[in-house]
């Protein structure tokens, strides 16, 4: 990295192998209001939650790119993205990972992975270890509402401990309804409190800011040294953005905050780019959202 070029990098993006994501699949047919969509139940209809999520929340469909053209995109904005796998419930750790790390690779440098994990699977602490020493993942990522448990369910605990020994960060989901058909109360971002204290040593970032529980996780980025948090989605959601108290993250947790887009479920990584560009913030601040910060909990140089 030469020092003229300014470090960017999206610590929350996701794949896009997925059946329901690839390049040429019609949307799903639209999801009747009064019908139940559970997501926890039968995680085949992940497909049309997303869809919905984005629709309900964007306006949008879920912007896609081929992986030709996402790696165009990324060489004209970004150093590098981070690609979080995380599993529904019941789905298999050791084959969704390692789908994952075959498409990471075609980015070469420009993509790193957070793994995903089941902590009711067979083996959850050897899924772990096995996607890191084995397939390079560089984290881990959970949506426990996608699982039916809480952040702080002691199924997690085992896992949590490992990944703390490992030495790795866990991208762990928070806030409200931006995964359309499970429940928010699992992830509330409070919950995180009790894993922090518990685990001091394992590096936590909670996504989406907490979404409309934002200074919940201000709270938790004050009392905690290993917590951070990604403004993925929500906080930098054009709708959103000024309702979050900019001045004040900037004067209080300016070293925890750091880029990423939720692509393809909410923004491409140029829209979040910009959206960082255009707050109302230092110009050093914005350095450290778009890229320091996350560089130095990486340990990218």
């Amino acid at each position: 990295m030469t020092a003229s070029k300014q470090l960017i990098i999206d610590i929350h993006a996701h794949p896009t192998f997925t059946d329901f994501m690839q390049e040429g699949h019609a949307p799903p047919k639209p999801w009747p209001a009064n019908k139940k969509l559970d997501v926890v139940a039968d995680p085949s209809k992940m497909g049309i939650a997303m869809h919905l999520t984005s629709k309900q929340y964007k306006g949008q469909q879920p912007k896609m790119f081929s992986v030709k053209e996402f790696k165009e995109h990324l060489n004209e904005t970004h150093n590098m993205i981070n690609f979080l796998c995380p599993l529904t419930k019941g789905q298999s750790a050791k084959e969704s990972n390692e789908k994952a790390a075959k498409l990471i690779k075609q980015f070469g440098g420009k993509a790193i992975g957070f793994a995903g994990f089941d902590p009711s699977g067979k083996d959850p602490v050897g899924d772990i270890e096995y996607a890191v020493y084995e397939l390079g993942f560089k984290g881990l990522k959970i949506i426990p509402s996608l699982l039916g448990l809480d952040i702080n369910d002691k199924l997690f605990y085992p896992c949590y401990e490992k990944i703390q020994e490992l030495g790795v960060p866990i991208t762990i989901h928070t806030g409200a309804g931006l995964i359309m058909g499970c429940r928010i109360n699992h992830v509330r971002p409070i919950l995180i409190d009790d894993v922090a204290f518990d685990f001091p040593g394992l590096k936590i970032i909670a996504a989406h800011m907490g979404c409309w529980d934002y200074m919940d996780v201000h709270s938790l980025l004050l009392r905690h040294a290993n917590v951070y948090s990604d403004l993925s989605a929500w906080p930098l959601d054009p709708v959103y953005v000024d309702l979050l108290p900019w001045k004040v993250f900037e004067q209080t947790v300016s070293d925890k905050l750091m880029l990423g887009s939720d692509y393809p479920a909410a923004q491409t990584p140029q829209e979040a780019l910009e959206v960082v560009d255009s707050l109302p913030i230092s110009e050093e601040f914005k350095r450290k959202i778009k890229g320091e910060n996350a560089a130095k909990l990486l340990g990218i140089k």
